[in-house]
Parts: structure tokens; sequence; C-alpha cells
């Protein structure tokens, strides 16, 4: 496939990129190269390289910054989705993007499935999910993967700013009430690869299998990497200077990426190891 990736020197771009070397042809491009928020740009983008898909990491991600800067916010997410769909849409090339956990409330009993209804709290989940409509509105053939608590090499993330904190004998107290999984970037890109091959289309949900809260995510790092717990405590996120709210719980069915794919995700305690090895010779394990 020919591929041409946007936000390719993100978190997750860069291991789209990564993945998929190899292939008959790919193009990774950063907001210096393709400004999403400019139809023009993205027609001139997608005509000239004529993708058979185009993966659309570009995005705001900065949750709580959203909430003082939603018009920043809803211009790249929203805006920016859509230009890129309508491109897609008018070269005939597939559209493959990315949403969040956010659009839900937090208040199902069990892990939310593709269907369920949306009810963002935050601005940040109000611009993911406008972003999905105006994909779905733009009517082109996409693949819309829904994911959660990212970490990966190549950019900033929970697990590494806990390991430092932690070394500098920081006090920590993270929420214990705020529950997830964590997906590692790598295993998300290794996803991307098997629904395409299995040509999925639509939205399904991906992340690590299992589930854990912040806190519990914490102190099983500190515990992998053998440094002291003693300054780790729990907190309710009201307590935690957050301006955006969160869902309470977010973990996300996997059940339509297995039925697809015929693959599992791995345990997310696996892919965190996984992550503390890899960036073990900057200090962040041992």
């Amino acid at each position: 496939m020919r591929l041409l990736i946007t936000g390719g020197l993100g978190l997750l771009g860069r291991e789209i990129a990564r993945v998929f070397d190899g292939s008959a042809g790919i193009r990774t491009t950063d907001r210096e190269e393709w400004d999403v928020t400019d139809p023009a740009a993205c027609r001139r983008e997608v005509d000239g390289f004529r993708p058979d898909a185009v993966i659309h990491c570009a995005a705001w991600t900065a949750v709580d910054r959203a909430e003082s800067e939603p018009e920043a916010a809803r211009i790249l997410n929203v805006e920016g989705t859509r230009n890129v769909a309508r491109a897609c849409r008018e070269r005939g090339a597939l559209m493959v993007t990315f949403g969040t956990d956010y659009i839900f409330d937090g208040a199902s009993p069990r892990p939310y499935r593709e269907e369920d209804a949306a009810n963002p709290l935050s601005v940040y989940g109000k611009t993911k999910w406008a972003a999905e409509q105006a994909l779905r509105e733009e009517g082109g053939d996409h693949l819309l993967v829904r994911t959660q608590w990212m970490f990966g090499p190549g950019g900033r993330n929970f697990i590494r700013t806990i390991l430092e904190k932690a070394r500098r004998g920081e006090s920590l107290r993270v929420a214990s009430d705020q529950v997830g999984c964590p997906t590692f970037s790598r295993d998300l890109a290794v996803a991307v690869r098997n629904l395409l091959g299995a040509r999925a289309r639509g939205t399904v949900h991906f992340s690590s299998e299992g589930e854990t809260s912040w806190f519990g995510l914490a102190r099983h790092v500190l515990e992998r990497c053998g440094l002291p717990a003693a300054r780790l405590s729990p907190a309710r996120t009201r307590e935690l200077p957050y301006p955006a709210p969160r869902p309470a719980y977010g973990v996300l069915s996997k059940e339509k990426y297995r039925a697809v794919t015929g693959a599992s995700p791995r345990p997310w305690e696996e892919a965190v190891g996984e992550y503390l090895e890899m960036i073990a010779p900057e200090g962040g394990a041992r």
C-alpha cells in the first residue's frame, strides 16, 4: 500500500511509520510540512502523493489545555479531520484515524462497545466526538480506531513522568478513581496493520487487555523498576488540579477487534514491561 501519514513526528505517527516500513510507498509528514487545518493543503498532499490510505495521526491531545483553548482544539481535531477526510473521499483513498475513550462519560458498568452512546465530559472529548461525526458526514471509506491511555517511545507520557518524578524523590498523588487500560503505541500500530490486512472499516476499539487505575499503573511501574513507592499515594480526581473532567471508567471492549482480525491484545502489564525494558538505558528501568 501507498501510505500517507499526518502527525508523523508524534507518539503514534513514529510507530505507524516504523511498522509499515517497507511498504510500496510511504510518506510521513509533520505539521510544518502539512497543515491539516488548511483544506487546500490537504488536497495538495493527497493529490500529489496519490496514497491508497491516509493514516491521520495529527491531533490536539492536550486534554487540560483544551479547556482554556477550546477553539484551537476544535480547529485541529474537528476541521483538520474533516479536511483530510474530504481530500481522501475526493481521491478515493481510505481514511484511517483515531478516537478516544474520552467521548464516553464513564458511567458504564462494563467495557465500552463501539456502538455505545457518546456523552463526552470535557472540551477535548467533545472535539474528538465532533471529529468522528465530521469523518462520517464526509461519507468516504474510513477506519476509526478508538484507543486510550497511550504510552511509548518518542514522546511524553504518564509512565515516563512518574519515573522522572520518583527518581527526583518527589511525592506522587495519582488518581485511583479513574479506570482504563494502558496502550503501547507500538501495539496500536501493529493493530492498525492487522485491521488493514483484514480490510476492516467503520469503528473498532483497541487497547491492551485488562484494566487498572492511574494509581495502579504508577505503582506497577515503580515496583517493576525497583523504585520505592513510599511517596506514592492514591487520590480522588476531584482532589487533583485537573481542569478537564475525566470519565471514571473508560475501559474499551476488544471483542470486535478480536473477531475482525483473529488477534488478541496482550495484557497491559506485558506491554508496559516491554516499554520499560526499551527505555532502561535512559534510566527508566533496571
